[in-house]
């Protein structure tokens, strides 16, 4: 098991779902901890985590959330850009384009966002880091009713490769994670859409039924091992951009 003791990581949306658990599971691993999300993080502040209430919309608060975690603890070894919502759901003829606006606001500016502020601590403290951005295998398949949240991480996989071949000599490895199903409030609201809104809807239901979801605690120890394991690292042939920054998380029932 990767020893990550005493290192630095951020997490944002870590109020529910995967950021909750991400955050509990590097916490019990005895990491320092910046957890951010626009309610109350799922642990509270303490001598090993600062907790905020952050909009990751909002560029000047992720930049300043980034500069207290660093006044605290240091060197910011990870930050994992998970904060993200799904709605709106629904046919792209139906739906208003300040709902996408918003939609993309949270899932591609707040990645932005997060990811100029890791890159910037990186730049000024001279150090080696490791982003993290949320990803989806809605990014590389369409889904008939998510036309904004498949785009936004379409966006974000573009991303994180642009910003993996700017800073690969400066210090930063990037990675797309894709976590696989986990049963999150967002799992349980696609399960709730009806078929004239997310014809998909059964494949989820059956994933539902069959208990087929990664844990949080399963992704949390993938993503360690991405971050901190050697192995998983390696650059490519051209040197130009690590190797395979997209990740799927494996299936844990495999």
């Amino acid at each position: 098991m990767t020893d990550v003791q005493g290192r630095v990581a951020v997490i944002t949306g870590a109020s529910r779902g995967l950021g909750a658990g991400l955050a509990e599971h590097l916490a019990e691993r005895g990491m320092r901890l910046g957890l951010c999300a626009r309610s109350d993080p799922a642990l509270r502040a303490g001598s090993h985590v600062v907790a905020s209430r952050v909009d990751v919309a909002d560029a000047s608060a992720v930049d300043s959330f980034a500069a207290e975690v660093a006044g605290r603890f240091g060197a910011i070894d990870l930050w994992v850009n998970n904060a993200g919502v799904l709605e709106p759901i629904g046919p792209l003829r139906d739906i208003r384009p300040g709902e996408i606006s918003d939609h993309l606001a949270v899932n591609v500016m707040g990645v932005v966002h997060g990811t100029q502020a890791f890159v910037r601590h990186l730049r000024a403290r001279g150090g080696n880091g490791v982003l993290v951005n949320v990803s989806s295998g809605a990014a590389e398949r369409g889904y008939a009713g998510w036309a904004a949240y498949c785009a936004s991480k379409a966006a974000v996989d573009r991303l994180t490769e642009v910003v993996a071949l700017e800073e690969a000599d400066h210090g930063l490895r990037a990675y797309a994670l894709s976590p696989g199903v986990v049963d999150t409030d967002m799992q349980a609201l696609i399960r709730r859409c009806p078929p004239e809104r997310f014809p998909a809807v059964g494949r989820f239901l059956d994933l539902a039924r069959a208990q087929a979801f990664n844990s949080p605690a399963h992704v949390a120890a993938h993503l360690l091992a991405i971050a901190f394991d050697p192995h998983h690292h390696d650059d490519d042939d051209d040197g130009r951009c690590p190797l395979g920054y997209r990740v799927r998380v494996p299936d844990e029932m495999d």
